[in-house]
């Protein structure tokens, strides 16, 4: 059985991989990505303090980009702040989704924050069972995207 490998996004291959990946888990959750909008997670994975690519086997599967968290306008260095976590379709439930949130989680990630934020839409089910897998707690917090779904944020704490 091929193993998942997490590593840094480096080059403009893995950025290409990664942006086909969200690509096409935007797709298969029934959210067709916009125009413009893939040049935005393009240039997110050039400029994130941490993208970082799975592969299982020799296949691009997976992709996660953090940075560090803002609130009210001040960065705090001890927290991250997960922007992005797709996976492949095909590879829905087989544990990277999990792999790329331990890798932010674990030191080796390149940045050691001590608590990890995420927003997730109240009716992703997927990345809610994700996120609670992975020892994160909803901190009450709510607010609205643009196109009116609901959101919640999420925390992690070492």
């Amino acid at each position: 059985m091929p193993r998942t490998v997490i590593t840094p996004i480096r080059d403009a291959a893995q950025r290409e991989a990664a942006a086909a990946i969200w690509a096409a888990a935007r797709r298969a959750g029934g959210r067709t990505p916009a125009p413009g909008r893939r040049e935005r997670v393009a240039e997110q994975l050039v400029s994130s303090d941490v993208a970082l690519l799975a592969t299982y086997g020799d296949k691009p599967a997976g992709m996660v980009v953090a940075e560090p968290y803002v609130e009210d306008g001040a960065v705090d260095p001890a927290c991250g702040h997960v922007s992005m976590v797709f996976v492949e379709p095909g590879y829905w439930g087989s544990g990277i989704g999990g792999a790329l949130i331990r890798a932010l989680q674990a030191p080796p990630a390149g940045q050691v924050w001590t608590r990890l934020s995420v927003w997730t839409r109240n009716d992703n089910t997927r990345a809610l069972r994700l996120y609670d897998s992975c020892g994160f707690v909803d901190t009450g917090d709510r607010a609205s995207l643009h196109e009116g779904d609901q959101i919640s944020r999420l925390d992690w704490t070492r």
